[in-house]
């Protein structure tokens, strides 16, 4: 068995996941050390899962733990010079926080970078690789519906922080296949006295912004990909009443594929011509899915069987532990996350321009940022 890598994570709220996933692989990682602004929370954090160290400054944790492992959960603005940051101090391989960046110049030196040195670098888009989208990606291989011609994603959140995992796992149930073109809108209602002069740094939504770079209300997109497949994204104050946070539906010649949501088992459902007997409706939470119908009653749509559930995020660290002994491809692989940033930018940008765009754009920079710069 190969040594455990000496792994570090740098920021502790939403690290603490990675926290607890990197120490439930023993046989793959050693936690050396956890690292946060907020000392008192590094310091907690490190007592609770038995860390040996505990810093409130990145530099010196890189300069003093030699880590091998990186993992990366500070505010979106910081992921990309943490990450290079992370490569001059000679790590092995780095997992960052989705969104990859905040600029599309940043998002792709990420990618350059740590491709020139041979750093296996992943972001954390785990919803690609847990039990549900890897039976639907399984089904739609198999042709459970025939041939894919729409995807439909909804998301509750904003479009670059929440959006990101959208169109990650739109892009994984399409083939990863490349964008053709991107025809987005966005809008954006902040009373000018109430914009955030802090320009929030934490999870909730601040007077239009949000983990440090200015978000929107809501979103829509059409995304066409090269082998004809579209993608329709609804994000924020725009998508349907009663829909969960995560919701895809995949549209076929033969039939439709419907992931409801993160949470329920079921979540996976199939209609085509057998039919099945569970129906779409809101059910007593205010929630829109397939619910099953009385005894006996037909209906449309069916469960799709999955394997069990797990912790997605424990088996991408799995998986990441042979990416980085023997070089096994990684589903979320910065290259893969690239693509998708490069789409998000892109609905961004085409909001900015009100025209349909091809990729990919020449923008260098967050085209929300620009358009509130030309606002003013």
């Amino acid at each position: 068995m190969n040594t455990p890598l000496r792994a570090v994570v740098v920021g502790l709220r939403m690290g603490e996941g990675h926290v607890r996933a990197l120490t439930a692989l023993p046989e793959f990682y050693h936690l050396a050390a956890v690292c946060d602004l907020d000392d008192a929370r590094a310091r907690e954090i490190a007592e609770r899962y038995q860390a040996p160290a505990a810093y409130a400054d990145y530099s010196t944790l890189l300069e003093r733990e030699h880590p091998e492992v990186v993992v990366i959960a500070t505010p979106n603005n910081s992921h990309a010079a943490y990450t290079q940051q992370a490569v001059r101090a000679g790590a092995r391989a780095i997992c960052c926080e989705k969104p990859m960046a905040v600029h599309p110049k940043d998002a792709r030196d990420m990618v350059r970078v740590c491709a020139e040195h041979q750093v296996p670098l992943i972001i954390n888009h785990q919803r690609r690789v847990g039990a549900d989208l890897l039976a639907a990606r399984q089904a739609l291989d198999e042709g459970a519906i025939g041939q894919v011609r729409t995807i439909r994603g909804i998301c509750g959140g904003d479009l670059l922080s929440d959006g990101t995992h959208l169109l990650d796992s739109l892009l994984w149930l399409a083939g990863d296949i490349e964008a053709k073109w991107v025809f987005g809108q966005i809008h954006r209602e902040v009373p000018p006295e109430e914009i955030d002069a802090e320009r929030g740094s934490g999870f909730t939504r601040r007077a239009g912004y949000r983990f440090g770079h200015p978000v929107e209300n809501g979103g829509m997109a059409i995304v066409e990909l090269h082998n004809g497949v579209r993608l329709e994204l609804l994000t924020g104050d725009l998508i349907e009443t009663g829909r969960f946070y995560q919701d895809y539906e995949m549209i076929g010649t033969l039939g439709r594929l419907w992931r409801s949501d993160d949470g329920s088992s079921p979540n996976l459902f199939i209609a085509d011509r057998q039919g099945g007997d569970w129906d779409a409706r809101m059910n007593e939470q205010w929630h829109f899915k397939p619910e099953p119908n009385a005894e006996g009653a037909a209906g449309l749509w069916r469960p799709v069987k999955t394997v069990p559930s797990y912790d997605a995020i424990t088996a991408s660290y799995r998986r990441f532990a042979e990416t980085i002994h023997d070089g096994t491809p990684h589903p979320m692989s910065g290259a893969n996350a690239l693509r998708g940033f490069e789409i998000l930018m892109a609905i961004y940008e085409s909001a900015r321009l009100r025209a349909k765009v091809t990729l990919p754009i020449p923008q260098e920079r967050f085209p929300l940022e620009l358009m509130l710069e030309e606002q003013d």
